[in-house]
């Protein structure tokens, strides 16, 4: 394989997996909290399409929380690399500006750090812990939601090194999610993105490489799989679809319909499964759907100098910013 065709495939790999997140995001989030009775019985059939609604009433293709967080993880990577800042505290710097938009859906494990640390002066990363910490006791060890899980496909695709991506996956993670099964899914999840990412295997080989690395996780859960908001089991359900199918479009179909936290199984399995067929694999259609409407002052953060005549395009141009300068950082680090 040329140099070229294995550059042109990490690419395609690293906007596969930043692209199918929003996607998983978007196809999932009007199917949050039905199971996949009510959803067959709502829509006659499998939800294949941006068909917008659900309980957010999002508009067809709009992202939530989750795809916002991813972004928010990716723009404060980027700015430390840029300004020699700390990691944590630019990651937790664009946490709050998005905080403060008020979004209209955040998950409670993250609502309740955010509202912590929004009315403190110190964020320094001891903060951020400290934080989650006090949130794990106060809830007595009910914090392995999937709220980390969710946003953690950047340090995958920044880091060149699996240690440091899994290092700083779980830093970033434990800023709100106290939690030791969060850590291991956020560390299953990044080791499986990171092979798949800068491996050089055909799609058919990434995905039995991914699923490799993630059969420890199956060990952590119960035997059924259950799209709830825990961690483990939103893994699993990601682990599920890329195992029973073989193609981006199967996957995403499966994992959304299975109902429950649709919209985060999604964008676990978009991330999952991106890195492993590439965005060339997600179907040109729900592309063309997919926006950050109608948060416009999300946008506004996410895109600064940019304007808010376009908000859609911004957000789908700052995507495929970030991608391309995570593969830089990639293509720096070969010899």
């Amino acid at each position: 394989m040329s140099q070229n065709h294995e550059r042109s495939e990490m690419i395609d790999r690293i906007e596969g997996a930043l692209f199918g997140v929003a996607v998983g995001d978007a196809l999932g989030a009007p199917l949050e909290f039905l199971n996949a009775s009510q959803i067959l019985e709502r829509h006659g059939k499998p939800v294949a399409e941006m068909v917008g609604g659900g309980w957010l009433s999002v508009l067809p293709g709009e992202v939530t929380d989750d795809t916002q967080m991813t972004l928010a993880v990716a723009e404060g990577i980027l700015r430390a690399h840029e300004t020699g800042a700390d990691m944590v505290e630019c990651v937790g710097g664009m946490f709050l500006r998005w905080y403060a938009t008020r979004p209209r859906d955040v998950g409670q494990t993250c609502a309740m750090v955010l509202d912590a640390l929004s009315g403190s002066d110190e964020r320094t990363e001891s903060a951020w812990h400290a934080a989650a910490r006090n949130l794990f006791d106060q809830l007595r060890g009910r914090t392995a939601g999937n709220g980390a899980l969710m946003r953690t496909v950047y340090p995958a695709l920044w880091f060149p090194d699996e240690h440091e991506a899994v290092s700083a996956a779980v830093r970033i993670g434990r800023m709100t999610h106290w939690h030791e099964a969060s850590d291991h899914a956020l560390e299953a999840y990044v080791r499986a993105i990171v092979s798949a990412v800068q491996g050089s295997e055909s799609a058919r080989e990434a995905r039995m490489r991914a699923s490799s690395i993630l059969q420890g996780v199956k060990e952590l859960a119960a035997a059924p799989v259950r799209p709830s908001g825990y961690c483990v089991e939103s893994l699993k359900c990601a682990l599920h679809a890329l195992e029973s199918t073989e193609s981006f479009e199967q996957a995403l179909v499966l994992a959304v319909n299975l109902g429950g936290d649709a919209d985060t199984v999604g964008a676990i399995t978009g991330g999952l499964a991106g890195a492993v067929y590439g965005k060339s694999a997600i179907p040109e259609r729900w592309l063309a759907r997919l926006g950050n409407r109608p948060n416009d002052r999300t946008a506004a953060i996410f895109c600064p100098g940019d304007g808010l005549n376009d908000p859609d395009g911004l957000f789908l141009r700052r995507l495929a910013h970030l991608a391309r300068k995570a593969f830089e950082r990639q293509q720096q680090a070969l010899p």
